[in-house]
């Protein structure tokens, strides 16, 4: 699995509070699911999940953890590649939410291969303000080609924080519930995009 690899000559966590790992595999090539991954972001091309409650977690949940000027406006995730977000390079930044709010960095952009962002910015809506908490964790996507048409595509998510107690018992429960709950559905929501083109592409030629 490239991306363990890859992810780790980026590793600067000797004792994560936080790792997490989910794979699929799709029937594309690395080539057909790259561009969908570059372009996620808030308001750029979203995060793919289809379910019906990411509307309501957007609606209801977040507002009791996020201000109301850092949470923006929901919008279903894009259902086909756009353009203007296909030059992501490292160094830029990935916007989670409304300007001034959670964003990510691009650590790592290897074409076809891997994308690594990180974040702090996240930590500050994680607990009362007296707590002091801050951290950081990194997201990695990894893509590797297991035959003429199939990409393996893994999420690994690692990630530490301070202080750690505190973190312990109500950062890492509350991550690995939220983790469960949406990475495997961004998984399958590059997966339906991807191979959807990669056959509408096939059956035009």
């Amino acid at each position: 699995m490239p991306s363990t690899t890859e992810f780790s000559r980026h590793e600067i966590f000797g004792n994560p509070l936080i790792n997490l790992t989910y794979t699929i595999i799709i029937n594309a090539e690395p080539s057909k699911v790259w561009p969908w991954i570059i372009q996620v972001g808030y308001h750029r091309a979203g995060w793919y999940i289809d379910k019906w409650w990411d509307r309501i977690e957007q609606d209801f949940f977040w507002p009791l953890l996020v201000p109301a000027q850092d949470r923006g406006t929901w919008q279903p995730p894009a259902q086909h590649i756009l353009p203007e977000f296909q030059g992501l390079k490292q160094g830029d930044i990935i916007p989670d939410g409304p300007p001034g709010s959670a964003y990510y960095e691009v650590v790592a952009l290897e074409p076809e291969k891997l994308l690594l962002l990180r974040a702090t910015t996240h930590f500050k809506y994680a607990a009362p303000k007296f707590v002091k908490l801050r951290g950081e964790f990194r997201w990695a996507f990894g893509l590797e080609k297991t035959s003429a048409t199939k990409t393996e595509l893994t999420s690994k998510w690692v990630g530490w924080s301070e202080p750690r107690l505190y973190a312990s018992i109500f950062v890492k429960p509350g991550v690995w519930l939220i983790d469960h709950l949406q990475q495997p559905e961004i998984l399958k929501g590059i997966r339906r995009r991807a191979e959807q083109v990669d056959k509408s592409q096939r059956v035009a030629a």
